[in-house]
Formats: structure tokens, C-alpha cells, sequence
């Protein structure tokens, strides 16, 4: 059986690793701290940003997601607020360090995704898209 379509998934997932790892170092940052920067300033105005909405979004586990935002608050990219209803439960604000860095890389992952995109070709970029869905689909847990 011919198992190049697998290899071919992930030699394509290292390659966009590295590009994203080499455009983040510019930024003196690492590929998920560029990733919660995006997700967060793409989504803090229309809706409360939680650990476990980074958890679900990226795909990671718990200590994952708090070994990483530990660094990021550390780092002065971002702030947990706890909410007034429920301490437990905090929300995950950028600080304007962050907001001033996710100008580039909101470019640089719009750039990316129209590479992208002109790679598989218009005409296939929604059954490209439906097919990586369902593998994912298919191979979580």
C-alpha cells in the first residue's frame, strides 16, 4: 500500500512549522505564542477568550495551554482576568505590547493563508479544505 498521502500531510505540516517558527523568531517568539496572539486579537472584541477555547482552537492539552500563557503573562503579552461571576474562570486579554505585534503577524498568516491557497489552486481550495476536515474528524480522539 502506498502511504505517500500521509507523509505528504506531514512533510506539508513541517514546512509551515518552520516558516512560521522563522517568521516568530523575528519577533523574538515562538510559533504558538504567534498563533494565541492571532486567535485572541481576532476574536477579543466579539467574544471572552478562555484557556479552554486555546486548548480546543490548537489542539493541545491543559498543561500545554497554562505552561504557555504562564510564559506569555510573563513576557508581558497578555493578561488573565478573572471574571467577577467566577474567579476560577479567567479571561485572556492582550496587552498593548501584543496588540502592537499582531498587526505583522496577522500580515504574515494572511500572506501565508493566500500562499496557500495559490498552491492547491482556487478551484480546489474548498474540497482541499473539506478533505483535511474530515481527516481531522476522523482521526480525533
Amino acid at each position: 500500500m502506498d502511504r505517500i498521502f500521509g507523509v505528504l500531510i506531514k512533510q506539508t505540516n513541517s514546512v509551515l512549522s518552520r516558516d512560521a517558527d522563522k517568521f516568530a523568531q523575528t519577533l523574538g517568539l515562538t510559533r504558538m505564542q504567534i498563533s494565541i496572539i492571532d486567535y485572541v486579537s481576532r476574536l477579543e472584541n466579539d467574544k471572552y477568550i478562555f484557556q479552554k477555547d486555546i486548548e480546543s482552537e490548537f489542539n493541545i492539552r491543559r498543561a500545554s495551554a497554562t505552561s504557555a500563557l504562564k510564559l506569555m503573562e510573563k513576557n508581558d503579552l497578555l493578561v488573565r482576568v478573572p471574571m467577577e461571576n467566577d474567579a476560577r474562570l479567567k479571561r485572556i486579554l492582550l496587552t498593548p505590547k501584543s496588540r502592537q505585534l499582531s498587526k505583522s503577524i496577522r500580515k504574515y498568516f494572511s500572506e501565508t493563508e493566500d500562499k496557500l491557497c495559490q498552491a492547491v489552486g482556487l478551484d480546489n481550495e474548498g474540497i482541499v479544505k473539506e478533505g483535511l476536515k474530515n481527516i481531522l474528524e476522523v482521526f480525533s480522539d
